[in-house]
């Protein structure tokens, strides 16, 4: 077992160098001709005006859609329509898994609905103290 954990920590050391390590540099070839190289110093530098990089437009996410797919929530698309899904273990079943999806309005209510009954039995709730 101490040989292989010693195996492991080479191994790990050397890919830790090489990760490390500088890029190596791009080597000079001496047989490149003068006429080859003219041609692009003749050409006219653009300006950089020009060189304005693509912008990709990413998604834009609403708090609430982050916050679904941070409790396990993949967004899918549904007949057109987007809706998150998440898989469940179905109770009483070892096997039994569900896939439960909705809308992110509809999980927003169901939520808003699980929090006002929570509060709702705790405000009924006797105290079992007798106070």
């Amino acid at each position: 077992m101490r040989f292989v954990v010693g195996v492991l920590a080479c191994i790990g050391a050397g890919v830790l160098t090489v990760a490390v390590a500088d890029p190596p540099e791009q080597p000079v070839h001496a047989a490149s001709s003068p006429s080859t190289i003219a041609p692009a110093a003749q050409a006219p530098a653009a300006p950089q005006s020009d060189r304005v990089a693509p912008t990709v437009a990413k998604p834009t996410i609403d708090p609430e859609e982050k916050r679904l797919i941070a409790q396990g929530y993949k967004p899918e698309m549904l007949n057109g329509q987007k809706v998150f899904c998440r898989r469940e273990q179905t109770l009483g079943s070892r096997l039994g898994e569900a896939k439960h999806c909705a809308t992110a309005e509809q999980l927003k209510i169901s939520r808003q609905e699980s929090h006002d009954v929570i509060e709702k039995i705790q405000r009924t709730q006797k105290n079992p103290a007798g106070g």
